[in-house]
């Protein structure tokens, strides 16, 4: 199969071509059957056993719950008939994750830790042998797993703090060490754990494969959020927990990161854990909103006569439009090595936008969007809970690493990626773009001209700043500038994909399908604008951060300093 075409190319490049990022990809017929089938299962099994707000209130899932999702072989969703699981397809994956969060956050997160980042999906990773022998047996068994990488110092050092130190004899590790953060790290029977391996004068990033009841390893503690109530998660304790040598799977030395392919496994399970979350809560803040809408009036005047409400309801619409349009074009007719560099920044793009769908659907109920769906109920009005959709919301943004981090990774990356390919970072772009015979509406027409004049200056900050500030230490230490530049590239990428999703289309949606682009795109431009401004004013005489903030850390009396 050949890499899947990506808007990387356009970056490299600086230019606009429109045979890149069209056609869209679409969904298989009979993969979507299969998507819709499952789809349907789930909400009856969901149904049946789960109550949304019984959860939220005692943050417990139901008893034999897990159970009967492993009886169901939805724990091995991604695996193939002989080892009990339906094969699906990662888009269908996706929707499956989707459909359980829409009636409960943490199920769905409980799903998609089980199918993207644990055993199930990491055995596509491991070599044949042992390990791969021992993982496939557990899976088939409908094993619980859990992937453990944070640490109580937090996610983003190089090297993780828990160490695997060989024993005498060489034939197995000794774990020392603690994990927090880690979703079903308190039901997992199976752990895969990410260690830092000193040997042979060399570290080097592994991952070990333990069962829970290994002697040594213990639950230190189970956490609860402010969102995603109910979902299993714990800090887990390692004391000289030993792990045979064969059920480690090394990186290579002095490389920190996942070893290889595990890192694009981890990077797609971002998507699943937490863009399909966010996809759900935004599927319902938009029929919240419909809902409400339709049923209420002011002045004897129906609410959505109103110019702001109007506004408000179809910028939800196009962002719910913009949040499908980027996963169909992360995982449709993509491998895993594919589409890399859009897998980092969708993350934050659905999250993000999720949060602010709830935030603004919060203001539109005002008092209802505050209000809990419990005393909704008690009063006689629609249990709408977006008070929880807001809550739940929230937590996306935080794990799989912070939304500002993960912009200013994504600039990393990008200027990593560029440098590595000999002229690419130096070749002045093109000033024309290459998207004759696009099928849009004028207006948004009008917004790819203005994807294309983006692209182009995004390529020249890029290699602007990668000229200015060398080595890559000193580059990559200016942090706010990377922050901007790695959103940009995002809200451009949604840009492009929304209107290449958009063009062409001749069915009875057709139109509603240009105005859901042209009200995204609009927005779009919009943050894009306010961003090159917080660019520019990096290179200009800002306000001293640096100096407030050593003065606020260095033992000041913050009161005295902020008093009235």
């Amino acid at each position: 199969m050949n890499a899947a075409p990506t808007f990387l190319t356009l970056l490299e490049s600086g230019r606009l071509r429109w045979d890149v990022l069209r056609p869209f990809p679409e969904q298989a017929e009979s993969d979507r059957r299969t998507g819709d089938e499952l789809a349907a299962e789930l909400a009856a099994f969901v149904g049946d056993r789960v109550d949304p707000e019984e959860i939220d209130r005692t943050a417990e899932l139901p008893d034999g719950l897990l159970a009967d999702l492993r009886d169901h072989g939805y724990f091995r969703l991604v695996n193939d008939a002989g080892l009990g699981g339906r094969g699906l397809s990662a888009y269908n994956t996706f929707r499956a994750v989707e459909r359980v969060a829409a009636d409960s956050v943490a199920v769905g997160q409980v799903l998609a830790i089980q199918n993207a980042v644990g055993a199930p999906a990491l055995l596509a990773a491991l070599p044949e042998g042992p390990l791969r022998e021992m993982v496939a047996s557990r899976v088939a068994a409908g094993t619980i797993s859990a992937f453990a990488g944070t640490e109580l110092q937090g996610a983003n050092n190089t090297w993780p703090g828990l160490t695997a130190t060989p024993t005498e004899d060489g034939s197995a590790y000794l774990l020392n060490g603690e994990k927090v953060f880690i979703g079903n790290g308190d039901v997992a029977d199976l752990v895969a754990i990410l260690a830092t391996v000193v040997e042979g004068g060399s570290r080097r990033m592994a991952v070990c494969f333990l069962d829970a009841d290994t002697p040594g390893f213990s639950v230190a503690a189970r956490l609860r959020f402010m969102g995603s109530k109910g979902l299993p998660n714990a800090g887990l304790r390692c004391a000289d927990v030993r792990v045979p040598r064969e059920h480690v799977l090394l990186g290579d030395p002095d490389v920190p990161g996942f070893p290889p392919p595990i890192g694009a496994i981890a990077l797609q399970s971002a998507l699943f854990f937490n863009a399909a979350p966010a996809m759900a809560i935004a599927r319902q803040c938009l029929a919240a909103s419909a809902e409400f809408v339709a049923r209420r009036s002011v002045n004897g005047r129906a609410l959505g006569d109103y110019d702001l409400i109007q506004r408000l309801v179809s910028r939800t619409a196009a962002d719910v439009y913009a949040m499908d349009t980027v996963v169909r074009w992360c995982l449709l007719d993509a491998g895993l090595a594919d589409r890399w560099f859009e897998r980092v920044v969708t993350k934050n793009l659905a999250t993000v936008t999720a949060w602010r769908i709830a935030d603004r659907t919060v203001s539109l109920l005002g008092g209802e969007g505050f209000e809990t769906a419990a005393s909704k109920r008690e009063r006689g009005a629609a249990p709408l809970p977006v008070e929880r959709l807001l809550r739940d919301a929230r937590g996306p943004r935080i794990s799989g690493n912070i939304d500002f981090l993960l912009d200013m990774q994504a600039a990393q990356r990008l200027l990593a990626h560029l440098a590595a390919r000999p002229g690419s970072a130096a070749d002045e772009p093109a000033d024309t773009s290459d998207a004759t015979g696009a099928d849009l509406s004028p207006a948004n027409r009008r917004h790819l001209d203005a994807a294309a004049q983006g692209i182009r200056r995004l390529h020249r900050a890029l290699t602007t700043l990668a000229a200015r500030h060398s080595p890559a230490e000193e580059l990559f230490a200016r942090q706010e500038p990377l922050r901007v530049l790695g959103r940009i590239s995002a809200e451009l990428f949604a840009l492009c994909a929304v209107l290449a999703r958009t063009e062409g289309f001749t069915d009875r949606e057709a139109g509603s399908r240009q105005e859901l682009a042209d009200v995204f795109c609009t927005g779009a431009r919009h943050r894009v604008a306010g961003l090159w401004r917080r660019l520019a004013a990096t290179e200009t005489q800002e306000p001293d951060h640096a100096k407030l903030s050593r003065t606020l850390l260095g033992g000041s009396d913050l009161a005295s300093l902020t008093r009235p």
